[in-house]
């Protein structure tokens, strides 16, 4: 029989090829996708950061003669800026703006604030109220009205102070919600004695501290405000 035959297809080594070719471009392919997802999660954790940054910035803007005399722990004394000039140096070095100890502090949903109340006949008694965004606790919202100088206006139920305490609180929740930490320092290089100091709002995510601190590891940024490198997080001033 005279003839050729011919033999056509692929033999295995050209298919084992081919399918290593394919596999590295999928493995590319795919690590380009999860990159993208993460830097979508980065872009969208940020922007409710920006967001958290500008409320809280607003806020604390509203309350500028609310402090506490020492943020250590609550419940919290507070005093009015037109009081600051009579404390003594040491006592400057604890007053800290309301807004910035209830942010700093454990407080979630209630914190207790508290001031000295002049008598009429000039004793001196501690009045604690507390503060709550709960439904069912003292949220500072006026169900009552009273009548000055012949007008009816919401009867005020809370101090400057308590208000103060308040929306902090309202910001710390809405930032906890959104698994956003926030924190407020003193940004470096203002003036520890200064009334109106200038303040950094410190919002963090992914197990890291919204603090300043150059031993912990976990800390956003150093005393001296640079970032720690791998921290996620996001430093903004605010005055």
């Amino acid at each position: 029989m005279n003839g050729s035959s011919f033999q056509r297809g692929v033999g295995l080594v050209e298919v084992l090829v081919a399918v290593l070719l394919l596999s590295i471009a999928i493995l590319g392919f795919s690590a380009l996708q999860m990159r993208a997802i993460t830097a979508t999660d980065e872009s969208l954790v940020r922007t409710k950061s920006l967001t958290v940054v500008r409320n809280l910035a607003e806020v604390m803007r509203g309350y500028p003669e609310a402090y506490i005399k020492d943020s250590s722990a609550p419940p919290f004394e507070s005093i009015l800026s037109t009081e600051f000039s009579e404390l003594s140096l040491a006592e400057r070095a604890k007053v800290t703006p309301t807004i910035q100890a209830v942010i700093n502090s454990s407080a979630t949903d209630t914190v207790v604030i508290s001031y000295v109340k002049t008598n009429s006949d000039g004793t001196k008694t501690t009045v604690s109220k507390t503060v709550s965004i709960l439904a069912s606790g003292e949220n500072c919202l006026s169900t009552t009205t009273s009548n000055i100088g012949g007008k009816v206006v919401p009867k005020q139920s809370c101090t400057i102070n308590e208000l103060a305490a308040r929306d902090g609180l309202m910001i710390k929740k809405m930032a906890a919600d959104e698994n956003i930490a926030v924190g407020i320092a003193t940004c470096p290089g203002s003036s520890a004695n200064a009334i109106q100091q200038q303040m950094c709002i410190i919002t963090a995510w992914n197990g890291t501290k919204p603090i300043l601190d150059d031993t912990e590891v976990d800390a956003c940024g150093k005393v001296n405000g640079t970032y720690h490198i791998g921290s996620q997080c996001l430093i903004s001033e605010a005055y």
